[in-house]
């Protein structure tokens, strides 16, 4: 039976979603989301009394799910806008105009499939419709180039949300054709059913103007990315970035054509100890603290410029072994653990000098922390 697109009207397909959550945020990814109900395995909150939820059906059964939030339906919006920090838009849009999207879920095996745009056509299509003109939301780091290919920006500095770790914030303007043609969105074609915005991009362009550009490789004629990087740091990437020795531009051209960048404010937690999580990040510039929960006053490490972090739970999809804040404001590379292993299938002879390098680190860090063992013994 193909997977089919519906719209939660009564309590059933509510609780069928809000299982399908729970299934995929605490079993699946092992996520604690403080909402969460053990005890019926359903994983909701009360934004669910004033929110629409969108599905994916197949053969009777949830795969797939997201929810919108329309400002103007909500008692108090203020959380909302406080989080998304919406004032500007408010103040020029009203609250009709805004949503937000959230709980955008997917079951593993159609992760890489055609069902995922079908979700997301249908609940563009009913925002629109409904006159919204800018959908906010937020994404872990390596997610970005996903959020970007489908029409969202990045508005302002990241954050760290106390369930779901380090996130970056981010908005679509709902009718902005412009932008769809320019990250080849899936929307693109739906969005020509109405009109463009010039307004909206107009607006954006006047409040938001140190993010007009954009960051991620896959968005950028080749070769820009790398261009980017050496904007950024004080010597050649390919000697600065560990990562990155023994590869030639062009291999670094290649190995880099998914990854992007993002920004963290001092205090910042970009992994956190005992999370799921395989993404690579390298720091550009800044300076970050590896800490342990029961020492949280003594760093067990200390990161600079060109030092990589994440490769454990990358090669060994294990939980977080320790959290890494940022101690000074950094820009970091995101690599995301399913490009990297996609990678590695397909251009094995490049995979193999980067895992030399990864195997450097480890070893090197193995070392610092068997000299501490033997000198505290």
């Amino acid at each position: 039976m193909a997977v089919t697109v519906h719209t939660a009207r009564t309590d059933a397909q509510r609780e069928q979603v809000y299982a399908f959550r729970y299934q995929v945020y605490v079993s699946e990814l092992g996520l604690a989301p403080p909402t969460a109900d053990h005890a019926r395995k359903r994983l909701w909150d009360e934004l669910d009394d004033v929110g629409v939820s969108h599905f994916l059906l197949d053969d009777g059964e949830v795969v797939g799910s997201l929810r919108m939030i329309f400002l103007a339906d909500l008692p108090d919006p203020a959380p909302l806008v406080e989080k998304f920090r919406m004032e500007p838009a408010i103040a020029v849009m009203g609250r009709a105009a805004i949503c937000t999207t959230s709980r955008f879920i997917i079951h593993p095996r159609l992760r890489m499939g055609l069902a995922i745009h079908r979700l997301i056509e249908h609940a563009y299509e009913d925002a629109v419709a409904r006159g919204v003109r800018l959908n906010y939301g937020d994404c872990s780091p390596h997610l970005l180039p996903f959020y970007e290919h489908l029409g969202y920006r990045r508005y302002t500095e990241a954050y760290n949300d106390t369930a779901y770790g380090f996130k970056v914030l981010i908005l679509m303007l709902g009718r902005d054709q412009q932008r769809f043609a320019q990250v080849r969105s899936p929307l693109a074609h739906v969005a020509t059913r109405f009109p463009d915005d010039p307004e909206a991009r107009a607006w954006f362009e006047r409040t938001y103007p140190t993010y007009l550009g954009l960051e991620s490789a896959a968005f950028l004629p080749e070769g820009v990315f790398f261009d980017l990087l050496r904007e950024r740091v004080p010597s050649d990437p390919l000697h600065s970035v560990g990562l990155l020795h023994g590869l030639d531009r062009a291999e670094a051209d290649r190995f880099l054509a998914r990854a992007t960048l993002v920004q963290a404010a001092p205090g910042d937690h970009i992994v956190r100890e005992g999370e799921p999580g395989d993404t690579l990040f390298v720091i550009l510039s800044g300076l970050a603290e590896a800490v342990l929960t029961e020492a949280p006053g003594r760093p067990v490490g200390v990161l600079g410029a060109g030092d990589t972090f994440g490769e454990v739970g990358f090669l060994t999809a294990q939980p977080r072994i320790a959290s890494v804040v940022a101690r000074a404001p950094c820009e970091l590379i995101v690599l995301s653990g399913d490009f990297l292993r996609r990678f590695i299938e397909r251009e094995p002879a490049i995979a193999a000098k980067v895992l030399l390098n990864l195997s450097r680190t480890l070893a090197a860090r193995l070392a610092v922390t068997t000299r501490l063992a033997f000198v505290r013994a």
